[in-house]
């Protein structure tokens, strides 16, 4: 089958592709809005023209003008709606903010210091007027049983500022502010315990509302019926989306053996529902009227699945996708998956068309696409005529088809990959139908007191069992490939070479074979121009917070100074990621001295903890001067010239430096401060 029929069988993927191309160019190169009304004019005033000339109407010769002209409408129409939705997001004036109200949107997430909520604004008070606002901020509350006792939808009144949420500004950090914009979200605020109040309490009156409440009593069902430690923890992840209940020791267990996906209710626990239902209802397949009452319980089960686990935003998604492809059965056309994908991805991005950027929409339609077309091929390669070789095979084709799919983006966000994967699919996809089938069972009969017994004891040491199973799965040597790293380019040329050498084999286009390999040789040199563009040694004084973190690289070699001893979050935040980034092979750790005196590439570095040298730096014969823990409190010890570079990090407080004469560089405004010494 050539592209042109697979378009034909397949005529929404014709609308998805503009719109997808005008949101993502929207992201780069956002057009201002008289021009895209513009176009929409022009394409809309084509399409009629088309349609009243009766020579391009009638001739086959002029359908691709039509087709540009849709192509057009749809492309400016996806640049509208991004524009539409960042303006939905803006506050103006926010300095004149004093004070704000709104509804809390989940329940807080506890931090290592603070609670995160996310709440939707009613009003903000700019100079004693209440102005009505509908945007999203992220607030983050000073821990105390009032701020623990928050839940979806309670209304709260803050005395706080609005501030536009900023990155640290260190080298290949995760970009934080554009991830909370594809959230919605431009604005952060931070409450003490007396600057804000509860005015009043949600009683669980709206859908989600009602759905949170539900899922909190399934949960007490959990705990009342026996269920404990990681037995309690995994299930209440799987089966209703409770990811929050998880320890960390738990998700890092089941990340290292590729499994962690199970941990967060989405497509696949959605598509289990659909496949159980989808079974049980198979008689009803053989006339009309049954494949459409069999679609409509088909969607009822899976928005009650979704209203079970809270109506999180990834359940809702795959239920939409699951949805639509019910409707797509229930027609009984050829190709309906690869259409019913693209209607459902349609109206995801026509809603929002933020959700192109979120994880989890990528990962469920990069995998369910993969293999829907990889694995019958896949499994057709071998025949096997047992069940148990011919189950295993199949499961194998799903493993492998669904990472062809996805693993490059999961080691350009996660920077990692877990080896033995298709060993942990084993485990986990058959025998999560099973879990959610007991624990079903559970709640129905939770009332039963002997039998909710057996059957928690039963799960108990079930899921206690596939957990000791998944641990030794991610012992096994080489179990994960770690700090790996891909820049957005390299992804792209990664799926043209998949995309590539998939036409050359299955389509049997051999000239395609040399554009793959165009890109396998661009991919391997993108690597090498890491180690040729980058200095050979250079310091990166980065801007951690209430600490001092400095970096001195030596081509692959990296001495990392800190204050205090780093833990694996604070290097996963700031050290990894620029380190992967510089081809970082070997990591050294120091902790510095109150006043510390480093020297490389003849470059002298005093990192200062006191003031106890004298009153100026500006008698110090140093190239860089690095103040941390509030050294030189005066701001006057610092006007006077000195010969090097005076840096102050995120260890002290902040200060105004306008008009200084020294050459001072603020990491806590500026971000972090780079150093490039030479270039081999």
């Amino acid at each position: 089958m050539s592209f042109r029929e697979f378009l034909h069988q397949v005529p929404f993927l014709r609308l998805l592709l503009p719109l997808t191309l005008g949101t993502v160019l929207a992201e780069f190169f956002l057009l201002p809005d008289y021009l895209i009304f513009i176009f929409i004019a022009f394409a809309f005033v084509g399409l009629c023209l088309f349609q009243l000339i009766p020579v391009f109407r009638k001739s086959y010769a002029y359908f691709y003008v039509f087709g540009l002209f849709i192509f057009l409408l749809i492309f400016s129409f996806g640049q509208f709606r991004v524009n539409q939705i960042n303006s939905a997001m803006q506050l103006y004036n926010t300095d004149s903010i004093s004070s704000f109200k709104g509804k809390l949107k989940r329940s807080p997430d506890e931090k290592a210091n603070s609670l995160a909520c996310v709440i939707e604004l009613d009003a903000v008070n700019k100079r004693g007027v209440w102005e009505r606002e509908r945007v999203l901020v992220l607030l983050y509350l000073a821990k105390d049983s009032l701020s623990r006792s928050l839940k979806f939808g309670d209304q709260i009144l803050v005395s706080s500022k609005l501030n536009r949420v900023r990155n640290s500004g260190n080298p290949n950090e995760f970009d934080y502010a554009t991830y909370l914009k594809h959230q919605s979200i431009l604005y952060s605020s931070y409450a003490s315990g007396n600057q804000w109040c509860i005015t009043e309490r949600d009683e669980g009156v709206s859908l989600k509302g009602l759905a949170l409440g539900w899922r909190e009593k399934l949960l007490r069902i959990y705990k009342r019926t026996g269920l404990k430690d990681e037995a309690y923890e995994i299930l209440a992840a799987l089966t209703l989306g409770a990811r929050e209940e998880v320890s960390d020791d738990v998700k890092q267990v089941w990340t290292s053996a590729g499994a962690t996906h199970v941990l967060a209710v989405s497509g696949l626990h959605v598509g289990i529902i659909f496949g159980i239902m989808q079974f049980l209802f198979s008689f009803m397949k053989g006339s009309k009227i049954g494949r459409i009452l069999r679609a409509v319980i088909l969607i009822m089960s899976l928005w009650l699945y979704a209203l079970l686990t809270g109506l999180s935003p990834s359940v809702m998604r795959a239920a939409c996708m699951f949805s639509i492809l019910a409707l797509g059965l229930a027609i009984n056309r050829k190709g309906t998956i690869y259409n019913s994908l693209s209607v459902s991805a349609f109206l995801l991005l026509i809603i929002d068309p933020y959700v192109l950027f979120q994880v989890g929409f990528q990962f469920s339609y990069l995998a369910v696409v993969s293999i829907v077309f990889f694995q019958p091929k896949f499994e057709d390669l071998f025949q096997f005529h047992s069940f148990i070789p011919r189950w295993s095979w199949k499961l194998f084709t799903v493993s492998v088809a669904a990472q062809i799919g996805t693993f490059p983006l999961a080691v350009f966000y996660f920077h990692q990959f877990p080896t033995y994967f298709f060993l942990s699919n084993f485990v986990i996809i058959p025998f999560a139908g099973l879990l959610i089938y007991g624990s079903v069972f559970l709640l129905i009969f939770s009332e039963v007191n002997v039998l909710s017994k057996a059957l928690s004891f039963l799960l108990q040491h079930f899921v206690e069992w596939i957990h000791w199973l998944i641990y030794q799965i991610q012992a096994l040597p080489g179990s994960l490939l770690e700090k790996i790293t891909f820049s957005p380019f390299q992804v792209i040329l990664i799926y043209a070479f998949i995309i590539g050498l998939t036409v050359c084999i299955w389509w049997n286009r051999r000239r395609v074979v040399h554009f793959s390999l165009v890109c396998l040789i661009a991919l391997k040199l993108t690597s090498l121009s890491a180690l040729f563009l980058n200095p050979s040694t250079e310091m990166v004084v980065f801007n951690a917070h209430k600490h001092t973190v400095v970096c001195l690289r030596d081509r692959q070699q990296l001495f990392v100074l800190s204050d205090t001893i780093l833990n694996e979050k604070m290097k996963t935040r700031l050290i990894y990621p620029y380190a992967m980034a510089r081809g970082v092979k070997h990591y050294q750790y120091d902790t510095l001295k109150e006043n510390d005196w480093r020297v490389i590439d003849d470059q002298f570095i005093a990192v200062l903890g006191t003031s106890a040298l004298g009153a100026s730096v500006s008698d110090l014969p140093l190239d860089y001067i690095i103040l941390r823990n509030n050294a030189y409190k005066r701001e006057e010890h610092l006007l006077a010239p000195v010969s090097g570079v005076i840096i102050r990090d995120g260890s002290n407080y902040r200060v105004s430096t306008n008009g200084l004469k020294a050459d001072i560089w603020d990491t806590q405004k500026l971000g972090a401060y780079m150093a490039e010494f030479s270039y081999d």
